[in-house]
């Protein structure tokens, strides 16, 4: 599955000068499950081309799912009749965007066995979790293999291409109206081991006591999926340059400062194969691994190349896709909290009594700049009294400040866990305990 170079340069001359175009040949291989039967296969191939035209500093942006040469015409002369209706920009047309760096990108991991995966390979992977709960639990969830090839072209000569796989394992198993989940990521199939699955499984269904309706201050222990679903909504909110520089974040005008625990280091770097790494932003910018937080304090924020005036001139390959239905800001990709000293039995016996979160779901914005969230927790929440298990704690929402849990960080895992979000490629973190304030569920 590749994209054909020569279609690319024919398309962008057909659309002439200005015209950036940031192309994905995707296949999809998908495998879902409830009440441990398969419900649903799919598979699928699909062309994305979206195309950004500039021209005396106004930008039109459209979106194909061909290369042929009428269709792109068609939106050529389509683009063109928008942007002469479009008012002339004040001031000096934005040059900044016109092409990416000369650096060349470091090519990400691709996983053989990811390439060549198939419906045989999703049920396997189905079966042997299925059969490891022994029918004393039903299974849902899904298995996914996706191909992704990616070109960012432009009129002016940048061309970048990648090739990214990824292979993800979601499982939840239910008993008695609760339930518990595994999540597991990787670039290489061959790298996501299912044979423990149903063991990690069954050790959240632990058989507890429900708690009744509690009010307090309780410390509460995030477990890695928890934290790596916080950690993304924080960085996108948080973590951006254009937020940043107009005074729109938590974290404006306070770079140098404390903004979170000094136990927490924050770093985006799409290089890494801890995360999901990958090249280049689509604009065509290297990916450049970003210090954010160090020991607590603010150092970095991510760039694109509109605003890399933020981040000493140059773009940290934190581009968003044209026409991002979650904005336009540049946003973190590839976020890795560094991990601390504990075991997660460390941690449950430094906690004490305290409330274990395994999954937050719904994580909602309410107040960007206060960091301010709504969510529910879902998945193996329960009550640990010295260290130990002791009672569970059916969903519950929760609405919060995310900087005052990140900077409420007592500990950290020494053991961390990949994931990722509708918004970014992967986040790397491990379990955290965090001296929460009143909690009344």
């Amino acid at each position: 599955m590749s994209i054909d170079r020569r279609q690319v340069r024919y398309a962008l001359d057909i659309m002439g000068p200005g015209t950036h175009v940031d192309l994905s040949q995707e296949r999809t291989g998908l495998l879902r499950y409830a009440r441990s039967r398969v419900t649903a296969q799919h598979s699928e191939e699909r062309l994305r081309v979206r195309v950004r035209l500039t021209e005396g500093g106004r930008t039109a942006l459209g979106t194909l799912e061909t290369l042929e040469p009428t269709e792109v015409k068609a939106l050529s002369d389509r683009l063109r009749s928008a942007l002469a209706l479009l008012p002339a920009p004040s001031g000096e047309p934005d040059a900044s965007r016109r092409s990416g760096s000369d650096t060349d990108p470091v090519a990400p991991e691709v996983g053989a066995a990811t390439l060549g995966a198939g419906p045989a390979e999703r049920h396997a992977w189905f079966s042997t979790v299925r059969d490891g709960l022994a029918d004393t639990a039903q299974l849902g969830g899904s298995i996914r293999h996706d191909v992704i090839h990616r070109v960012v072209a432009d009129h002016s000569g940048l061309y970048r291409e990648e090739t990214l796989t990824k292979a993800s394992l979601q499982a939840i198993a239910e008993r008695d109206g609760r339930s518990s989940s595994v999540r597991l990521v990787h670039r290489d199939a061959a790298r996501i081991d299912p044979t423990d699955v149903a063991r990690r499984l069954l050790d959240d269904l632990t058989d507890l006591p429900e708690r009744a309706p509690v009010s307090g201050t309780f410390r509460v222990l995030l477990r890695p999926q928890a934290v790596i679903t916080l950690l993304a909504t924080y960085g996108y909110v948080a973590l951006g340059a254009a937020g940043y520089a107009e005074g729109r974040t938590a974290v404006a005008g306070r770079m140098g400062s404390r903004v979170t625990s000094e136990l927490l280091t924050i770093t985006d770097d799409g290089t890494d194969p801890a995360g999901l790494a990958s090249g280049f932003d689509p604009e065509g910018t290297p990916r450049r691994p970003t210090r954010l937080v160090d020991s607590g304090v603010l150092t970095g924020v991510v760039s694109d190349l509109r605003r890399a005036d933020v981040t000493g001139g140059s773009s940290t390959g934190h581009a968003v896709p044209a026409g991002w239905r979650f904005g336009a800001d540049p946003s973190p990709s590839h976020l890795l909290l560094a991990g601390g000293d504990h075991t997660e039995e460390k941690l449950a016996a430094v906690c004490g009594t305290g409330l274990v979160i395994s999954r937050l779901d719904y994580l909602r914005i309410l107040h960007p700049k206060d960091t301010l969230v709504t969510g529910t927790t879902r998945d193996a929440t329960y009550w640990i009294h010295d260290g130990e298990p002791v009672a569970w704690q059916p969903s519950v929402r929760l609405t919060f400040r995310m900087d005052e849990v990140l900077d409420a960080v007592l500990a950290a895992g020494s053991r961390r866990e990949r994931g990722e979000a509708v918004f970014m490629e992967s986040v790397v973190a491990p379990a955290l305990l965090v001296d929460a304030g009143p909690i009344s569920l």
